[in-house]
């Protein structure tokens, strides 16, 4: 949700799109702002909005490398990618990404818009790793299919 802008997209041959909910005297509209069928996928994460910028992993059963991407929502348009992801999650703490690759490496990322900055990496857990990290009072909770581990990123 952007405001009164919506953005959402599904895998299965469904794909993204991005559009204006107006309340009127009837009830609501919906005004589409674009559209990619098959296009900008987000199979089971929900990329995160900064500054006008969403920034997820996009594809749809591209195990272990499929792409983190930047996308300016306005326009739609794919700014960069990095492959190597595969349907993991991300989540936005402060002015840091905090990625979770399918295959078990947490990385960090500088949220910027003009190219991908990788600030450190580490894996973490074995096995996939399909859920979102959760962040709470400096503590770091990521689990995979076969393990789950805390990690203390207070300082």
């Amino acid at each position: 949700m952007n405001g009164d802008k919506v953005y959402c997209s599904a895998g299965y041959g469904v794909g993204a799109g991005y559009c204006q909910i107006r309340k009127t005297d009837q009830g609501f509209t919906a005004e589409e702002i674009w559209r990619r069928p098959n296009g900008l996928v987000n199979h089971w994460s929900t990329p995160v909005l900064h500054q006008g910028f969403l920034f997820g992993m996009f594809s749809f059963k591209e195990h272990g490398r499929g792409p983190l991407k930047c996308v300016d929502l306005e326009a739609g348009k794919e700014i960069w990618e990095k492959d190597g992801y595969g349907p993991g999650n991300v989540i936005l703490t402060g002015n840091c990404l905090v990625a979770l690759a399918d295959d078990g490496h947490l990385v960090l990322i500088e949220p910027s818009s003009s190219e991908y900055k990788e600030l450190a990496r580490a894996k973490v857990v074995s096995g996939k790793c399909w859920s979102t990290p959760t962040l709470s009072n400096g503590r770091l909770f990521v689990r995979s299919t076969v393990e789950g581990v805390c990690l203390d990123v207070s300082r």
